[in-house]
């Protein structure tokens, strides 16, 4: 199986979702020296430079893509459109995300009383809402994105980029609880002589 990494960091295992040491695992971050030490770690994958906005990949390249806790920090309808253009047709996609629980603890444990840092949390939790609502976010000063997730935004979003068999849950992760989802790219059936599906 193919498998995209996507915000992969310094490299995780991937075995708690389900990916073995036979798939073919690329990992895809932002960051050149995350991912230099991301090869140190795991050699046996590939590793390359990039952003969920724009991945450079070519259509249906991967049949799974994997975001551990990254697409909160990326303009979630445009990677969505990304991931779903690289995955074949009934590829799957598994995210975890940040649930409100996540902003609002960001906010009053590390953000307040500075200003400056204070001010960016409340973009958060706008943008937050912002998803909630349209399955839509913006971006800050610079173009940084950053956003909370909820079931409702999601399958917004989701369902606008094309993903069908939708599923949520929420399960520990390494700073509270998570939001886990999974879902698949549309799979288009045979065509029939008269050319119907």
């Amino acid at each position: 199986m193919r498998v995209l990494d996507l915000g992969c960091g310094s490299g995780v295992d991937l075995a708690s979702w389900g990916v073995t040491a036979s798939d073919e695992v690329t990992g895809l971050d932002i960051d050149a020296q995350r991912l230099a030490l991301a090869k140190v770690r795991f050699p046996n994958r590939t590793y390359q430079q990039g952003t969920g906005e724009c991945l450079p990949f070519e259509e249906e390249s991967f049949d799974r893509v994997i975001s551990t806790v990254a697409l909160p920090y990326m303009n979630i309808q445009k990677t969505l459109a990304e991931i779903h253009r690289v995955l074949v047709p009934g590829g799957g996609l598994s995210l975890s995300l940040h649930l409100p629980s996540f902003t609002i603890a960001e906010l009053f444990h590390h953000a307040f009383p500075k200003p400056v840092p204070t001010l960016f949390r409340l973009y958060v939790m706008a943008n937050g809402l912002l998803f909630h609502c349209t399955g839509r976010t913006v971006g800050f000063l610079k173009g940084r994105t950053e956003s909370f997730q909820t079931e409702r935004g999601m399958r917004i979003a989701l369902s606008r980029a094309g993903f069908v068999n939708l599923s949520f849950r929420r399960a520990p992760g390494p700073v509270g609880e998570t939001f886990i989802v999974e879902a698949r790219k549309y799979k288009i059936g045979p065509i029939s002589a008269a050319g119907t599906a």
